[in-house]
């Protein structure tokens, strides 16, 4: 018996004659051997010895072996037997047979899917000739229908389907006769014939033809090739083919091959012990003769040939058999093929094909406590397991590698060790995938819900496992995972677990502690030891590592992590004392890194604990001041705190990182930021600070504690006009002969700023007049007092019209000694008259215009409102309500001011008109 096999065979009757045909029928079994005998046997289908031996019956036909014997259903089961070139119709009880045709026959075939369903052959003669025979049941005799054809040769194959007729000739082609057509010619079918001609008619439609290197194809009727798989058979003489229920059997010499017919998939190959002629079928059985005896082909339950397979690790064609028997799509068909998914997995693991297993079991919702049963070390107790399994299977990864090593291998324990690593990362990868899968978002509300999983149903693993709860499956399998990865020195697979996941072992924190401290490799991977005290929520522990690594290590890379993962945790684990013990190396090593702690909540550390904390640490002064504005600038600009002083201290620290480059004392023309990049960067942060609106800082204190008097001349007019003391920051770029700035810093400005500029350039105008009298050879006060005269002469053509300025108190602060036009009519003075005058002129017509049409418009309203006061209504029995249609009576009503009227109680507001919907209420009132 062959594991896996459909078919298997069983002897069931010694015979003392050569077999040469066979066919059967209901409970009759017929043979016929080399001598021409014809044997009759009754069928015992609920029995162990199928055929009555003692009461088979015999009769001799002829002396030459009998070739065909076709049981005749349509005619009381008669039979068809074909001897010596002769064709017998036999009378099946008492196999008493009568010629058919006087003519030499060479071959016989019944019409298996007749139209008409009567029962028809076609007889090929040796005379290369055809006819068709039809049995007359109500004469009992066969009758020749249509005329006789004939063929290019004698066909050593053939089948009869409908009205159509195949054969094919040896070394020549296979060809169709139409038998409706009355030129029965002879078409060419496209098919080359081959080594081993067989033609087989598989449905009413469809014809299984035999073609080159033993390739079986499946055509219709119309000659056309179906859409299905071929089927390929072994390069041997084919004895016969037919088909039983979903099965293609072909039987060789010695060998018997069985296809699905549904799919052309090769189900199995039966080696027969002795050399086979016959094989035929009844609707439940099917028998093959051999030199010596007729063998009952039994069929293998499908669930035995499923678990003979996985035996054999053939789990490809254990899946097969299931399809093949499970041709319906439900749900209960879905759940069979998710379990046998995983004992496909379970039988590859016996034999050592992990990666192959692997892909099936991935496919199921399986146990992960099955896998782990089989690793000992890798679970935390046996408790653990048995609290929900009171049997756990005793099998364990190490004694099915060693019974297999024994077996394959002769004990290898080289190779033992080999495949005890390959089971390892196989555990790791089941285990891997069941926990993504248990940590999604669909399973994230129910770690307290019990799981109930698939549990493979091989023999050698039926675990039974009690349902468990989401959570403490994940500790479980956490547990494996970490110990599988320290024992496979998976170091960054082990280290990425530790960081992007939550761990569910908690509990089991000594044991893990233990296997870490011990382990040479985390030796030289400290990183995953103060990940490992985060994931186990041992904070101080974790900081306590990254520390000592940052500050040992030399490797700027290594410092890097240390800093980044000391600042995350604390950020994590927000806690004062904590932050205060361990940023501060952070700080030193990595200033951008640790800077990230500044945005701590300040319900932690309060702004003045964490600039006592800076104050306080001893480090370099440089450092200190650039920890410190940096907190100040993440307070102020990024949390926008509100109070004052911070604003003011972070203003105070830009300006004394600027005077520690740039001393205070220096002149403005000695400053050149573009040669120092620092300062540049600190200069544009402070002059964007002052400028934010939003910046609260003391600008008094600024400006008189810090800038000025220094080289800030345009912070110091920044904070003046920010303190409205506008007199000094005029009177400071006066002095400095920055007239266009001071213009422009009036313009920026109300209070009438341009007319104070104005009165102090004429006094500086007077002051440079009597000292350049006093020293008319001064050529600098001669410069200074001609720059002064051209900037008053472009200040009255620039701003003569300008709203700042009033222009009357300027006409009264002009000098009578002033020229109106000393150069001509482009003068100051001049062209300052003729805008003010042009301009006044223009604003007192543009103020009438607007009077009159503002009068206009009050009249027109005041029309308005007389016209719709004098509009009546006349009230007769015809007038109607506007909104109900009926007519005013005697009920009150409501008038509107467009004549409109309507029921008191049908409107809905006394202002709102029911018909227009217009609201004269807002209407009078615009």
């Amino acid at each position: 018996m062959k594991f896996g096999s459909v078919f298997n065979p069983r002897g069931v009757l010694e015979i003392n004659y050569k077999i040469s045909s066979m066919d059967a029928y209901q409970n009759v079994l017929y043979t016929g051997d080399e001598k021409g005998t014809l044997y009759r046997y009754q069928l015992q289908p609920d029995q162990a010895m199928i055929i009555q031996a003692n009461q088979a019956q015999s009769k001799s036909l002829t002396k030459s072996r009998i070739d065909q014997i076709k049981v005749f259903p349509q005619a009381n089961s008669n039979l068809l037997v074909l001897s010596d070139q002769t064709l017998f119709f036999v009378e099946e009880k008492t196999l008493k047979g009568d010629q058919i045709s006087k003519e030499k026959v060479s071959l016989f075939a019944l019409n298996e899917f007749s139209k008409i369903n009567q029962f028809e052959i076609v007889i090929v003669t040796k005379k290369k000739e055809g006819f068709i025979l039809q049995y007359n049941q109500k004469a009992g005799k066969f009758e020749c229908l249509r005329e006789r054809f004939l063929l290019p040769d004698i066909p050593v194959t053939i089948a009869f389907i409908g009205n159509l007729f195949y054969f094919g000739i040896s070394k020549k082609n296979y060809s169709v006769i139409n038998l409706d057509d009355k030129q029965l010619q002879v078409a060419n079918l496209i098919m080359d014939i081959g080594n081993n001609p067989y033609l087989k008619a598989t449905d009413k439609d469809e014809i299984l033809i035999i073609t080159t290197n033993n390739i079986g194809i499946f055509i219709g009727k119309d000659g056309q090739m179906k859409q299905k798989s071929t089927i390929q058979i072994q390069n041997k003489s084919i004895q016969i083919i037919t088909i039983f229920k979903q099965y293609l059997i072909v039987l060789f010499d010695n060998l018997i091959q069985v296809f699905n017919l549904l799919d052309s998939k090769p189900m199995s190959d039966i080696q027969l012990q002795s050399s086979a002629k016959c094989i035929t079928q009844t609707s439940n059985h099917l028998f093959y003769g051999s030199s010596t005896e007729i063998i009952y082909l039994y069929q293998t339950p499908p669930e035995q040939q499923i678990q003979d397979l996985l035996k054999q690790g053939r789990v490809e064609d254990a899946l097969q058999v299931f399809q093949q028997y499970n041709q319906n799509s439900d749900a209960s068909k879905n759940q069979q093929l998710e379990q046998l998914k995983l004992d496909c997995g379970w039988a590859l693991i016996r034999q050592m094909q992990f990666q192959n297993s692997l892909n099936y079991i991935l496919q199921t919702n399986f146990e992960p406590r099955d896998f782990i049963c089989l690793f000992p070390d890798y679970y935390y107790a046996v408790e653990k397991l048995e609290s929900v399994n009171p049997n756990p299977s005793q099998n364990t990864i190490s004694l099915i590698i060693n019974k297999y090593v024994q077996e394959y291998n002769k004990g290898d324990p080289k190779k033992s060790q080999e495949l005890k690593v390959q089971a390892r990362d196989f555990l790791i990868e089941i285990l891997e995938k069941k926990r993504a899968g248990l940590t999604t978002a669909q399973y994230a509300y129910s770690m307290k819900d019990k799981l109930t999983l698939l549990t493979s149903s091989q023999i050698y693993n039926q675990n039974q496992w009690h349902a468990i709860p989401c959570e403490q499956l994940l500790e479980l399998i956490d547990f494996a995972l970490i110990k599988a990865y320290l024992e496979a020195l998976q170091l960054p697979k082990l280290k990425s677990f530790l960081s992007c996941n939550q761990i569910y072992c908690l509990s089991m924190y000594a044991e893990l502690q233990a296997i870490f401290q011990n382990n040479k490799a985390i030796e030289q991977q400290q990183g995953i030891l103060a990940r490992f005290y985060e994931s186990f929520n041992k904070i101080d522990l974790s900081l306590e590592v990254w520390r000592t690594i940052g500050g040992d290590s030399l490797n700027q890379q290594v410092q890097q992590e240390a800093c980044e993962e000391t600042t995350r945790i604390l950020k994590q684990n927000p806690d004062k004392n904590r932050i205060f013990k361990f940023i501060l190396w952070v700080l030193k090593k990595q200033f951008k890194t640790g800077i990230q702690i500044f945005y701590i909540s300040e319900s932690i550390i309060s702004p003045d604990q964490m600039l006592k904390f800076l104050d306080e640490q001893e480090m370099e002064q440089d450092l200190k001041r650039k920890l410190k504005e940096k907190y100040l600038e993440v307070l102020v600009l990024e949390k926008q705190t509100e109070e004052e002083r911070f604003h003011t201290q972070l203003a105070y620290s830009y300006i004394d990182s600027l005077f520690n480059i740039y001393p205070k004392d220096m002149q403005p023309f000695q400053i050149d930021m573009k040669k120092n990049q620092i300062a540049s960067e600190i200069y544009q942060s402070l002059k964007k600070f002052l400028k934010n609106p939003n910046s609260k800082y003391n600008s008094s204190s600024i400006l008189e504690k810090k800038v000025k008097d220094s080289w800030m001349i345009g912070e110091v007019i920044l904070l003046y006009g920010r303190e409205k003391r506008h007199e000094e920051a005029l009177s400071q770029l006066l002095n400095l002969g920055y007239y266009d700035w001071a213009e422009k810093y009036c313009c920026e400005y109300t209070d009438n700023l341009l007319t104070k500029l104005f009165k102090k350039y004429k006094e500086l105008y007077f002051f440079l007049e009597g000292k350049q009298k006093e020293r008319p050879t001064d050529q600098q006060t001669f410069l200074a007092f001609n720059q002064v005269k051209i900037t008053i002469n472009n200040f009255m053509k620039k701003y003569a019209t300008h709203s700042q300025l009033n222009a009357l108190e300027v006409l009264e602060m002009i000098p009578e000694n002033w020229i109106l036009a000393d150069q001509g009519e482009d003068d100051g003075l001049f062209q300052f008259l003729n805008s003010v005058i042009s301009h006044t002129l223009h604003q007192k017509r543009s103020t009438k215009a607007a009077f009159h049409l503002s009068d206009m418009d009050l009249l027109n309203v005041e029309c308005l409102n007389a016209s719709t006061k004098q509009a009546n209504v006349r009230i007769t029995s015809e007038k109607k309500c506007a909104v109900c249609s009926r007519s005013i009576g005697e009920k009150v009503f409501v008038v509107y001011p467009n004549a409109v009227i309507a029921h008191h109680t049908c409107i809905k507001s006394n202002t709102v008109c029911p018909q227009t919907d217009k609201d004269f209420e807002k209407y009078f009132k615009m």
